[in-house]
């Protein structure tokens, strides 16, 4: 307590103190063997040291931290804005965000062209932006840039703020500002897919009915019948014919899309945008990338994350707006183990008619066992596999402790059993490859649902 408030009081620098050790040092010597010289050369640091005590500040610069965005996606770059009170005396005032994981300072070359471009300052992390930021309702604007790496809650700061006086004789702080909250939505992987989503049944979306209706996809040429539409009316059948001929179209129905993320563990070391990823990591940016597609599409998705800490829920929607919801949802995930929970009785609120993509590492048996029991129910169900490049680098531990490596490998066949095992049930499970990556199984899907509704 007492060194913050010594930190929070004008107090004078090494720099002050220099000066007054030298010009009582050396004048009295120069008085006393007569050398002029020696006073012309502590003049200066005379001058100084009687400038920096007469224009020393006295008042306290009020202060206040906040973030540019309340969210981003990964990789964005966004803003730590401090502002500052303008106090008389002070000249160089400066900010500086303290170090915190997945969070990259912007360099300096950067910083300069975003302050010509927009009229921002924004400085590296371990730099300072100084006082040539914007003077805003009264007040300094002091604007330090960074980046995020990695999607989550992340806490940026504490910021530390402090200011000097003339020629640096006097300085105020450096005072710490509380940390804040920045919620940085997931990156959606690359994903696209041609296949049709199997059972379609709502009134709205891209994928081709078995019925006729209102739709985008050409069906056939009739004859005209009460009702029609005079802009579907065929003129070249029409008069060839002498009667009236329309074109038909199929239906264009949604369905509704279950995203199942598995968040028991994550498995690997995650660094972040454009490096090595986690299993989680690549988990969420899945879903991410599964859920805007479908959305894109007009169908009905909705989100469940099976984790013991964070049990997130977004209840079946479409519209952007929805896609914004789930990623907030995935961002707030923390892995964690449910030793307690029977996957046999929890109820994921599933019905008839939907497709469950579920993104899992397959190593926690509870996902395995509620893909088999949503199969079973004559539910369409894909497992994505999320494993981390495979499971050998998943555990970093085992590079160095032969019995981890060991343990690891037996676990790995266990898995593969485990697998084989669900595929049997008649559960599809694929590599996550990104685009086309569910197409081949869509299609089977689709022809499944098909056959059997003959």
């Amino acid at each position: 307590m007492a060194t913050a408030e010594r930190l929070d009081a004008w107090r004078p620098t090494h720099a002050l103190l220099r000066c007054l050790v030298t010009v009582l040092v050396v004048a009295p010597v120069a008085l006393l063997f007569r050398r002029p010289d020696l006073l012309v050369l502590a003049t200066p640091l005379a001058v100084v040291l009687v400038w920096g005590v007469v224009t020393r500040p006295t008042a306290r610069p009020n202060r206040r931290f906040a973030l540019s965005h309340a969210q981003v996606r990964e990789g964005e770059q966004a803003l730590a804005v401090a502002d500052l009170e303008p106090v008389p005396g002070a000249e160089v005032m400066s900010a500086a965000l303290s170090p915190a994981p997945y969070v990259e300072a912007v360099l300096s070359e950067r910083a300069r062209q975003a302050r010509d471009s927009d009229g921002l300052l924004t400085q590296r992390t371990a730099a300072v932006a100084d006082a040539e930021g914007p003077l805003v309702e009264g007040r300094r604007r002091l604007l330090v840039g960074f980046r995020v790496t990695r999607w989550g809650v992340r806490r940026i700061g504490p910021l530390q703020v402090s200011a000097s006086s003339a020629w640096g004789c006097y300085r105020w702080g450096p005072v710490s500002l509380d940390a804040q909250g920045l919620r940085v939505l997931p990156q959606p992987s690359a994903f696209d897919s041609s296949a049709p989503a199997p059972h379609p049944r709502g009134l709205v979306g891209m994928h081709r009915s078995a019925r006729p209706g209102e739709g985008s996809e050409f069906a056939s040429i009739r004859p005209f019948q009460v009702g029609d539409r005079l802009r579907r009316i065929h003129w070249p059948r029409s008069s060839r014919t002498g009667e009236l001929h329309v074109t038909s179209s199929y239906a264009d129905q949604d369905t509704h899309v279950a995203v199942l993320v598995d968040a028991h563990y994550d498995l690997g070391r995650s660094e972040g945008v454009g490096g090595a990823v986690s299993s989680l990591d690549r988990s969420v940016r899945a879903a991410a990338a599964v859920s805007e597609h479908f959305l894109q599409q007009g169908d009905r998705v909705g989100l469940r994350v099976l984790s013991a800490r964070t049990p997130l829920t977004v209840p079946v929607g479409t519209g952007k707006r929805h896609g914004v919801r789930i990623l907030d949802t995935l961002s707030r995930v923390v892995p964690s183990v449910d030793d307690r929970t029977d996957p046999v009785r929890v109820h994921l609120g599933v019905h008839e008619g939907t497709l469950v993509v579920m993104i899992s590492a397959l190593v926690s048996p509870d996902a395995l066992t509620q893909a088999a029991m949503l199969a079973a129910r004559g539910i369409s169900v894909v497992v994505i596999d999320a494993l981390a490049d495979g499971p050998e680098g998943a555990v970093p531990s085992a590079d160095s402790d032969p019995l981890a490596r060991t343990a690891w490998r037996i676990r790995m066949l266990e898995r593969d059993r485990e697998i084989r095992a669900v595929q049997a049930q008649g559960v599809a499970v694929v590599p996550w490859l990104g685009p086309g990556s569910l197409d081949v199984v869509l299609r089977e899907l689709a022809h499944r649902g098909r056959r059997a509704g003959v």
